[in-house]
């Protein structure tokens, strides 16, 4: 499936895993920005990056962590879709902004891939829509979990 050179915006310290992933998402097709860390990500978003997808780890050493950094992106860039990652830290009730969506590490490749593709298609969606509006309902945050492999 091409992904039309969507934008995803990968954001992680770790630089194997960033390395993994990016490569991960540009075999599907994506176009990968990647940001060490969660101001990096802003100041690509603020020069005006056309992102369609976060991609971001929750747990960052520096900073604002991955919950806030989606709270921020969700209030300045509503039409960006929010995924994030965590092997250490479960979401509590309010961690995830409208709409965004949690993956458990270790994530397999292929589920990483799928959530993407559907942000993607969810971006192309809303904008068709803002185009023609009707009134909407926010979705609600999911939560995904992957059981952990030893």
């Amino acid at each position: 499936m091409s992904a039309d050179q969507s934008i995803v915006l990968l954001v992680e310290d770790e630089p194997l895993i960033r390395l993994v992933v990016s490569e991960l998402l540009e075999d599907a097709g994506f176009k990968v920005v990647e940001a060490a860390n969660a101001a990096e990500a802003l100041v690509l978003l603020e020069a005006g990056l056309p992102v369609s997808v976060l991609l971001t780890d929750v747990d960052m050493p520096t900073g604002c962590n991955g919950f806030e950094l989606a709270h921020r992106v969700h209030r300045s860039w509503p039409g960006i879709e929010i995924l994030l990652m965590s092997g250490r830290q479960w979401p509590s009730q309010g961690d995830l902004p409208p709409g965004a969506a949690f993956l458990a590490k270790p994530c397999p490749n292929e589920a990483i891939v799928s959530h993407v593709i559907s942000a993607v298609e969810r971006t192309k969606r809303l904008s068709h829509v803002a185009q023609n509006p009707r009134p909407s309902v926010e979705e609600p945050a999911k939560i995904l979990p992957f059981p952990k492999t030893a």
